[in-house]
């Protein structure tokens, strides 16, 4: 298979919609059996509740994100796999994990819109914050950093100790300052947008489109489409 054949594989946002899909379905279930006909009336009238509503925009964010991915990478030796399962974690999923001559770089898609910031608190224990329209959401550096670790871990297993593993927490939609920083985690995730995740993504290395190609299999067979 070429690299233009196996340029990118998977839905991207495959699981997140089924997800919404899941929970929309029975929703609207719910209150068909609780108020009869006039549930179908109610619920259109109501909207979709949040928890409900975020798994569609979820998907919409990995959606964006895979064709910027597909637009900025074009003409590279870089591969991604979207919309991976993590076996062993129920439906927790890799949102997209690109493989290209520096290694590879799971890539976090995150749908929030407005201002992303990234800030040092503290003087004596100093500590390093991701804001989201000025709301603490720290919690999603950690969790990208545990999916990183999980691929590295999967390497370490295969004996393949000559692979560089990055995160990049990719906002789509997000509103970047002209002076925007996005090193994160001592330089091991980048906080930004997909044109500058692809950039991770493409950085310079010394593996070859074999190798390559081989990491493409020994990584989809490890993490296998979530849908």
């Amino acid at each position: 298979m070429s690299n233009s054949q196996k340029r990118a594989s998977g839905d991207a946002g495959a699981s997140a919609e089924h997800e919404y899909e899941r929970r929309s379905l029975g929703r609207r279930r719910r209150v068909r059996e609780r108020y009869g006909p006039v549930g179908s009336i109610l619920t259109a009238l109501a909207g979709e509740p949040h928890n409900v509503h975020a798994w569609k925009q979820g998907a919409e964010g990995e959606a964006a994100t895979a064709k910027a991915l597909e637009r900025h990478l074009r003409r590279t030796d870089v591969v991604v796999l979207h919309d991976r399962r993590i076996p062993g974690r129920g439906r927790a999923n890799i949102d997209h994990i690109a493989i290209g001559p520096g290694g590879i770089t799971v890539i976090d898609t995150k749908s929030s819109r407005g201002q992303i910031q990234l800030r040092t608190v503290g003087v004596i224990s100093r500590r390093e914050l991701l804001l989201v329209n000025g709301r603490d959401r720290t919690s999603q550096l950690d969790a990208l950093e545990r999916q990183v670790e999980r691929v590295a871990t999967v390497l370490d297993r295969q004996r393949v100790d000559y692979v560089d593993a990055m995160g990049a927490l990719c906002y789509p939609f997000m509103r970047r300052d002209l002076l925007h920083y996005g090193r994160a985690r001592d330089g091991l995730i980048t906080v930004d947008d997909p044109r500058h995740a692809a950039k991770v993504a493409n950085r310079g290395g010394p593996l070859t489109p074999e190798d390559i190609e081989d990491l493409v299999s020994r990584i989809a067979a490890a993490f296998p489409p979530a849908v």
